[in-house]
């Protein structure tokens, strides 16, 4: 399941006691400051959470979807995400918790 901005920020709400459309506006401002700083070419840093930084996608081979016809995709930027070893260790752990209690349920 995918959660939305607006699912994303209404669970900020009610996990910080602010108003709904507070944490919204919190998120928009969030997204629009990663944003900024990765037009700029910065990598931001969130110690404990990750890291966010645009990198070059070589040139490849590719098909067009609708045609199928080979095609050559151009280099470009991407925005990659790299979790923190503190938040990877944290989903780990949480994982291995669901799959033992599910397993005794």
């Amino acid at each position: 399941m995918s959660i939305c901005r607006k699912e994303f920020s209404d669970r900020m709400a009610e996990n910080g006691g602010i108003t709904k459309k507070a944490a919204l506006q919190a998120t928009e401002l969030f997204m629009e400051t990663v944003k900024d700083f990765l037009i700029e070419g910065e990598r931001l840093l969130l110690t404990g959470f990750g890291s966010f930084e645009m990198r070059p996608v070589k040139e490849k081979k590719g098909r067009n979807p609708h045609t199928g016809e080979p095609c050559i995709v151009p280099e470009h930027m991407r925005v990659f995400f790299r979790p923190s070893d503190e938040l990877a260790a944290w989903v780990m752990e949480m994982r291995k918790e669901m799959d033992t209690d599910g397993m005794q349920g």
